[in-house]
């Protein structure tokens, strides 16, 4: 089997109307955990987005490790 050697990080968070806009949004949450990585050691290899009801999302980060 293959040693692929990646990370998948998952943030799931509240999109109702009534979730605040600026502490704890998702996009907040998603750009930190970006800001994270290590440009040389971490490239991001996929995002993708999920509609898990009606109020929540999860976006997939894969990046390599």
């Amino acid at each position: 089997m293959a040693d692929y050697n990646t990370i998948t990080k998952v943030i799931i968070n509240d999109i109702s109307p009534a979730a605040s806009s600026v502490v704890g949004s998702l996009a907040k949450e998603i750009n930190d955990y970006i800001q994270t990585l290590d440009s040389t050691n971490n490239a991001i290899i996929d995002i993708q987005s999920i509609r898990l009801d009606r109020s929540r999302i999860a976006y997939i980060v894969v990046s390599t490790g």
